[in-house]
């Protein structure tokens, strides 16, 4: 017992130093563990974690024992469910196994493990309800080109959250398929995070949120065969609500692949509607900085995009209609700023086909030559001094 409320003490420890939008995450994983301290369970290294899901309660704390954990994998944990890394808790699936945890999930919490040499995925849940993800990282994990697979799966799930993670040397990042929100994707990290760092594939309702995310391309390793980064942040039929736009806000990227096609950020792809994309610092981050190529309702406010010239650079944003026969129309591309250099030497700040209308412009700032990789470090210091105003809450 002593054990357990040394690990809520150094929960409670971790979240005093949280911004106040993530503070009541933590609260709650800290007295979920006090309320299921009775049925906690310390997993040591050899022990058979399925075996032991098995046989244990729904609501069992899992501890997970420091150390290298082989071969271990998590099929349909029981309903609340939590898995708990002590520091330097590792699961390694020693390219042998698809995937640690995987199948249906109601009210689970992974936290603060470290998932590597899966083949597939680090977690994979096809459905399922108010799961959290917290301070996992996932390495060298992945298959195929990755718009199947990558560090975090989820396929028909509602009410999911992803933060405080990191991803690296995967073949892709986080990708939710038809789910239902709130989906929470905030303050994760991310470096050589194969094809897409976040895709949103068809998801829809209230409470969608990919924000304060960090992603890099840096030198040379990535996960074997996987794709290069085509779209860090991809979103595809994504419907948020009109009183409650899916927000893509407040992240940043730096770095490419080789791609003729890939972007910052990509809306409105295949359609969808009420999407907003707010506060977003790319650096020389694709071909394009923030894309537009179809949907309804979707506005793009207050970002900055800088790129230098290379082979493949572009534009920084365009608003067009390749999403035919859905709507497409009501763009909004207000108060951004862009210094973009294209392939050709020239600024190359913003495009539009004519064919989403109405298209609205006003207060951006193209080109704006003042703005360099710099930019980059901003961000942080924009984003802590965000985090610390005491009316920050979902608004921050």
């Amino acid at each position: 017992m002593n054990q357990i409320w040394t690990q809520i003490s150094l929960i409670i420890v971790f979240a005093m130093s949280m911004p106040a939008a993530v503070l009541q995450g933590a609260e709650s994983v800290a007295r979920d563990i006090a309320t299921h301290a009775e049925v906690s369970v310390l997993l040591k290294i050899n022990d058979n974690f399925q075996q032991i899901n098995d046989t244990r309660p729904a609501g069992t704390v899992f501890r997970v024992a420091s150390g290298v954990h082989i071969k271990q994998r998590v099929v349909n944990p029981k309903k609340g469910n939590q898995w708990i890394g002590e520091e330097g808790s590792i699961l390694d699936g020693k390219d042998a196994l698809s995937d640690a945890f995987h199948g249906k999930a109601e009210r689970v919490t992974i936290q603060g493990l470290e998932l590597r040499n899966y083949v597939d995925n680090g977690v994979y849940f096809t459905s399922g309800s108010d799961i959290v993800i917290n301070q996992v990282t996932v390495r060298d994990t992945g298959s195929g080109d990755g718009e199947a697979n990558g560090a975090i799966r989820f396929a028909n799930v509602s009410d999911l959250a992803v933060t405080r993670s990191h991803f690296t040397r995967v073949s892709s990042g986080v990708l939710p398929t038809e789910c239902k929100g709130p989906i929470r994707i905030e303050w994760n990290t991310g470096v050589n995070t194969g094809r897409n760092y976040v895709q949103l594939d068809k998801c829809t309702g209230r409470g969608i949120r990919v924000r304060y995310n960090t992603m890099e391309r840096l030198g040379n390793y990535l996960r074997p065969d996987a794709q290069d980064v085509e779209d860090w942040i991809s979103v595809y039929k994504v419907n948020g609500r009109p009183d409650d736009p899916a927000q893509f806000s407040y992240n940043r990227a730096r770095g490419h692949g080789p791609s003729k096609s890939g972007s910052f950020i990509m809306l409105g792809d295949g359609g969808g509607r009420y999407l907003e994309a707010i506060g977003n610092v790319g650096v020389t981050p694709g071909q394009v900085g923030i894309g537009l190529c179809g949907g309804e309702h979707i506005e793009v406010r207050s970002n900055l995009m800088y790129s230098k010239v290379w082979p493949q650079s572009n534009i920084a944003y365009y608003s067009c209609n390749y999403s035919r026969p859905s709507p497409c129309g009501e763009h909004i591309i207000k108060d951004n700023r862009a210094n973009w250099i294209n392939r050709d030497g020239k600024q190359n700040t913003f495009w539009t086909d004519g064919n989403a209308e109405p298209l609205t412009m006003n207060g951006n700032c193209f080109p704006d030559n003042t703005l360099s990789e710099k930019i980059w470090d901003q961000w942080e210091v924009d984003i802590n001094r965000m985090s610390n105003r005491t009316d920050a809450g979902d608004g921050l």
